[in-house]
C-alpha cells in the first residue's frame, strides 16, 4: 500500500518551499492539485515532472475514489492546495478522511500557511487563537455567526475576498465596535501589506487605496481589544 502526502506549498513567494516538500512532489506517482495551473508554476520552477491531476471542490468525490484506489495499489500521492497548507479552507479534508477510513497512511509535510503568517506578524495575543476561515456569504447568516463570535475571548482569524471585505469590516464594527484588527493581503508577495490598527482606521485606509481590496484578505481579529490601552500603527 502507498501513502497520501499532504504537502504545504508557497502562499506567494515560490522560495517558501521546503526541501522535503520538493522531494515528495518529485518522487510521488502523481500530484493531486486544487488548481493544476498554479501548481504547474511551482513544479516548472523546480523542474518537477510528476503528473498533475485535478482534485477540487467540484470533483472531490469521484477524484478521491480514484486516488484511494491508486494508493491501495501501492501508488504514492502528494496532495496540494491552491496555495499554503492543504485542508485549510479547501476540499482536501474529504480525501484525508476517506484515506483514514481505509487505513491508508497520511503523512503531513508542513510548510507555509497564511493563517500562521498573518498571526505571527499581527502583534496581537498569539497565546491562543480560533481559526474560522470564510464566513457565510449571506448577510443574515454572517451576522449571526459574528454575533456568536462576540462571546469569543481569543483572537480569531477570517478569510475574505477583497471585493467584499469592506462590507465584512462594517459588519464587524457594528457587532464588536472599534476593535483592533490585523489586515493582511498578498502575504509573502511583492506587494505584501500587513497592518494592525483600530478597525475604523483600517476601513478608512482601504477606502482610499483600491489596491488593498484585491485578492484574498486574511484578518486577525482581537475581540477584546477595546479593554486594552495598546496603540499600534
Amino acid at each position: 500500500m502507498g501513502a497520501l502526502y499532504v504537502v504545504a506549498t508557497p502562499i506567494g513567494n515560490l522560495e517558501d518551499i521546503t526541501i522535503r516538500a520538493l522531494k515528495i512532489m518529485r518522487h510521488a506517482d502523481f500530484i493531486a492539485c486544487e488548481d493544476t495551473r498554479k501548481t504547474r508554476i511551482l513544479t516548472s520552477r523546480y523542474h518537477i515532472k510528476t503528473r498533475l491531476i485535478p482534485y477540487h471542490e467540484y470533483n472531490r468525490k469521484s477524484a478521491a475514489d480514484g486516488i484511494v484506489a491508486s494508493i491501495l495499489k501501492d501508488k504514492n500521492v502528494a496532495l496540494v492546495s491552491e496555495a499554503g497548507t492543504p485542508l485549510i479552507s479547501d476540499p482536501g479534508s474529504y480525501l484525508v478522511r476517506l484515506c483514514v477510513e481505509k487505513g491508508i497512511k497520511v503523512v503531513p509535510i508542513p510548510g507555509p500557511s497564511s493563517v500562521l503568517a498573518a498571526l505571527s506578524a499581527s502583534g496581537l495575543d498569539t497565546s491562543e487563537f480560533t481559526f474560522i476561515g470564510f464566513l457565510p456569504k449571506k448577510e443574515g447568516k454572517r451576522k449571526k455567526l459574528l454575533a456568536k463570535l462576540k462571546e469569543e475571548k481569543r483572537v480569531f482569524i477570517l478569510f475574505e475576498p477583497g471585493r467584499s471585505v469592506e462590507k465584512l469590516l462594517a459588519d464587524i464594527n457594528e457587532i464588536f465596535g472599534n476593535i483592533k484588527i490585523c489586515y493582511a493581503k498578498e502575504l509573502t508577495k511583492i506587494y505584501e501589506f500587513i497592518e494592525t490598527k483600530d478597525l475604523k482606521a483600517v476601513l478608512e485606509e482601504i477606502k482610499g487605496r483600491p489596491e488593498l481590496i484585491k485578492g484574498e484578505i486574511t484578518l486577525v481579529i482581537d475581540p477584546v481589544s477595546p479593554q486594552s490601552n495598546l496603540e499600534i500603527g
